[in-house]
């Protein structure tokens, strides 16, 4: 499929976006800064005064949308999966690792509503940011 009037080539398998290399680094700075918020010790972890579980429904979700975002349809459910995967394997890490930090199997469920409604969302059409941002960008450069 091609969008000519806006200069960009895009195929199923490919979603062509000219700043993917930008998206990408983005998402993987937010895995790391999540990653490094859930596994320190507590007394380093910035309060955002709002309710725990929320936090981690916003973490997941952000992460499986912004993922999401980044690949075509069909890949939905790997990025579900693997966010899935990494929110189990956190609350496994902090109860294996003894700095003051709980595994809570309620906190997995916050990581899977946030997932669920992430998917919801890509599903719904609203995954497609990247584009919008980038015809934005480029509409304005193109003579």
């Amino acid at each position: 499929m091609s969008v000519p009037e806006l200069g960009i080539a895009r195929t199923e398998a490919s979603p062509g976006r000219r700043l993917a290399r930008l998206w990408w680094a983005i998402g993987w700075a937010m895995v790391v800064y999540i990653t490094i918020s859930c596994l320190e010790p507590p007394r380093y972890v910035p309060n955002l005064h709002l309710w725990d579980k929320l936090e981690h429904a916003l973490a997941f979700g952000g992460m499986a949308f912004w993922f999401g975002s980044l690949v075509r349809p069909a890949r939905y459910p790997v990025i579900a999966f693997l966010m899935l995967l990494f929110g189990g394997g956190i609350e496994i890490a902090q109860g294996a690792m003894g700095l003051g930090r709980d595994e809570d199997i309620m906190d997995f469920v916050a990581d899977t509503v946030g997932v669920l409604v992430a998917l919801s969302a890509l599903y719904l059409g609203l995954g497609a940011w990247p584009r919008w941002i980038e015809r934005l960008i480029w509409r304005t450069r193109e003579p």
